[in-house]
């Protein structure tokens, strides 16, 4: 059966992007348009309206953290998208802890196991949202949240995925290692 387009690409990541006003002001949008667009330099994008608070402080700023959240903090994530920051304090509303980044003005936040500093490298206007490529300039990684070797390990940082019918799911388990069609 033929659909009318859409955006029918599902599972999508759930992430925190933190921004910054000129004051110094932290804010937390949450954002499932996300991706790696690039490994050399390492890459991402993400996608936002231009009527969201957060656009304009990312626009100015060219600056932004996006934070992987654990699926403990599902409540908090889904709170702040659903309020502005405009309007609401979302770090005090949810008791997220703001931390100092190292290379980008917006904070990370303390208890999402994954942080990505990142700069903008160019926004592209595409229609209802703007795409803002940025180039990864600092990671952070909680130390329990990486295995015997040092790499993430999935299970332990226990994202999770929105499915665009207005729901979210987990990530629950490894189906199978990269290549193993080949061995």
């Amino acid at each position: 059966m033929e659909k009318k387009p859409a955006t029918l690409l599902y599972p999508l990541p759930v992430v925190l992007v933190t921004t910054a006003d000129a004051d110094g002001r932290p804010n937390i949008m949450t954002v499932a348009w996300t991706g790696v667009v690039c490994s050399e330099p390492p890459m991402l994008s993400v996608s936002i309206r231009p009527s969201r608070y957060s656009y304009g402080l990312l626009k100015a700023s060219g600056e932004f953290v996006v934070n992987v959240p654990s699926a403990d903090h599902l409540r908090q994530v889904d709170y702040c998208g659903m309020v502005t920051g405009a309007q609401v304090d979302k770090f005090a509303a949810t008791g997220f802890t703001p931390v100092p980044a190292s290379r980008v003005r917006p904070p990370l936040i303390a208890e999402c196991p994954v942080n990505l500093e990142c700069e903008v490298q160019q926004r592209i206007e595409l229609g209802s949202h703007d795409l803002f490529v940025a180039r990864i300039v600092a990671c952070h990684v909680e130390d329990s949240c990486l295995n015997e070797k040092g790499r993430l390990d999935v299970a332990r940082v226990r994202p999770f995925a929105y499915n665009g019918a207005l729901s979210y799911w987990s990530v629950k388990e490894e189906l199978g290692r990269y290549g193993f069609s080949q061995k």
